[in-house]
Formats: C-alpha cells, structure tokens, sequence
C-alpha cells in the first residue's frame, strides 16, 4: 500500500492518515542506489517544498513509493528505506528461523535487521535468494559488533568482509555500528567510510547512539559520511523526544527497536483502550505510535498472523489525544534506568 506517490509533499497527511511531513535534502545520485531511487537532487539542494512543509530549520524526510509498494524514507543518496522492518533478533540460524525470514518476505517485508552478533546473515542471504525476488527490493541492515572495534579498523573491515560473505546478496544497504564503544566507535566510523566508499556498505549507520556520542564523532573532524539512521529502543514505554528530535533535525533517520516493548505490558491500560477503539491489536497501536512519530519500526515475531498484523497499520490514524496519552507511558525512571543499562553495555562488553 503507497501512502503518497509523489515524493514532494506537503503538510498535513498522506492517504490513510500516514504523516507526509518527512525530507527535503538529497546529495547527488549514488549509482549504487539508481535502481531504487527516483531522480536525486543535486548537492546541497533542497526541495521545492521545504518552506511548505517544514519552514527553516527543520528537517523531514520524504515518503515515496517502493517496489513493494510500502511507505519509504528517501536518504540523502537517493536509496530508499522501507519504514516497517523486520528484526532478526534471537531468530536461530536454522530450518526454522530461515522458514520464519521466508514467511516475513511472503507477507510483504523488504526491509530485515540483522547483525554479526545475531549469526544469522547466511539464513537471511539464502532467504532473500531463494525468494525470487530482485535483490534491489530489499533494504539490508547489519551491525559492527564491539569485539571487532576493540580490536582495531582492520578488524572492523574483517567483520563487515564477514557480514558481505554471509548474505551473499553483493552489498550491505545498512551497516551500523552496534554500540559505541568509548575511544574506539570513531576509528569504527572512519573504516565504515572507506567501505562506503568502495561500495560494499550503501549507507552507514549508529545504534544506541547519544547525543553526545554523535557530538564526539562529529568534533573529530573526520566524519565524511553522514550517518544516515540511529536505531534505538523507542515505544510508548521508552519515549526520549529529545533524543529523537535531535538526531531527526541533524537529517538522521531514528528507527525504533523493541518497538513492541516486547510485548509487556501493551495488553492493559491506555494501548488496550485505544485498540478497543479502533478494533486492532495492541501491537498494531504501539506501530501506530512510532509511524507517527516518523520513526522506522523494527518488529519481530515468529507468527504469520502477527507478521501481517504488524504490517496492517495504514488503516487508522490516533489522535493527537491518543498520541500524548501514549506518550505519557514512559516515567523519568524508565528513561534513567534504560540510560544506567546503556552506559553499561558500552563499557561493558
């Protein structure tokens, strides 16, 4: 289902309620993407719509339509990035887990996360082949682990060298680095720029990245590439709108991971209610949510039914009432804790 068809938008909503206040910039065509991509603007140019839609100083990006007909963002190079993606978290590098990717594909994802971390890029490669369908529909994201930082960029190249082996599907179109590990994540960055620029990785991106993390990436005066996404954990139940508006106005894109909360706690109070209303799932609300917040999703489930439930989320629209009330899910304690487990993890492991 296309929200708009034409990548120039205006304000207000698409068909079937979906937000168009989304980009405006793009650099000059990257071939690598030409055969997703409609006719990139030159460098630096902006859209004829950035008054009408956004005014200075703010940022949007553009939805447009994909092969599989879904709501897209368009990055700066012109690729296009499906907004629901599908997570290969915890999905085991066997018959079943390949049957799991083969059921996502069927019920209309193109877009998978994955990571070195997760060792299932060789099912997902052998999934996507097998699929019959053209490798250019499918927008392919993997993860630099942080043993691989630690140990130097000749280890970074080595793992993203792995990662290309393992699918097998020619190139990465998303390649992040997994958590920023101090003193390392910038030397990470540089090695994800030469591959970028060999035209193994299309685009790079951050996971689990702060505010201040980007600040450091950007003050050491190296960034050439502009990250293109930051994928961190966002829902209702773990909402950081000032992490999100930060990196959204920097051009950056924010894609939602645990965007389910994990399913705790989404079958009672608010998201119940507001399911009731509109005669969907909890799920589908907390998709919703993140939509609108102009997030890319990133859901996983095992289940075929739920997979297209997932998916089925273009048909109601929550009001500005519902939006803030959901909003209203997250306490100052979940967002220190969350941070307290984060600061952890990146010196930790």
């Amino acid at each position: 289902m296309v929200v708009m068809n034409n990548p120039l938008l205006t304000k207000g909503e698409g068909r079937q309620g979906f937000p168009t206040k989304y980009i405006l910039y793009h650099r000059t065509h990257n071939d690598t993407c030409a055969s997703t991509a409609g006719q990139a603007r030159p460098t630096g140019e902006k859209s004829d719509s950035l008054d009408e839609v956004g005014g200075k100083g703010r940022v949007y990006f553009t939805m447009s339509s994909f092969p599989t007909k879904d709501p897209v963002y368009s990055l700066r190079n012109g690729c296009q990035v499906p907004v629901l993606a599908f997570g290969l978290y915890k999905i085991p590098a066997t018959e079943d887990g390949e049957m799991v990717i083969r059921n996502a594909i069927e019920n209309g994802y193109r877009h998978f996360d994955t990571a070195s971390l997760y060792k299932n890029e060789a099912i997902l490669g052998r999934a996507i082949r097998q699929s019959g369908i053209p490798r250019d529909q499918f927008f392919i994201a993997s993860k630099v682990w942080n043993d691989a930082q630690k140990e130097g960029r000749a280890a970074v190249r080595a793992s993203v060298e792995k990662s290309l082996k393992e699918l097998d599907l020619g190139w990465i179109d998303g390649m992040y680095i997994h958590w920023p590990v101090p003193g390392r994540f910038v030397e990470t960055y540089k090695e994800l720029e030469t591959l970028h620029h060999e035209g193994k990785v299309r685009n790079i991106g951050l996971s689990n990245f702060r505010t201040s993390d980007y600040q450091e990436l950007v003050e050491s005066g190296s960034l050439i590439v502009q990250p293109a996404i930051n994928q961190i954990e966002v829902s209702p139940f773990m909402y950081r709108p000032d992490t999100i508006s930060f990196f959204q106005q920097k051009q950056i894109l924010v894609a939602a991971s645990k965007a389910l909360h994990r399913s705790v706690g989404i079958d009672k109070g608010i998201v119940k209610s507001i399911a009731g209303k509109y005669g969907v799932t909890s799920a589908q609300v907390m998709v919703r949510w993140s939509l609108q917040k102009q997030l890319i999703v990133v859901v996983k489930t095992s289940q075929t039914q739920r997979m297209k439930e997932n998916r089925d989320v273009l048909s109601f629209s929550l009001t500005e009432e519902e939006m803030i009330s959901l909003d209203s899910l997250t306490s100052e304690k979940d967002i220190s804790d969350r941070e307290e487990l984060e600061s952890q993890r990146r010196t930790g492991i």
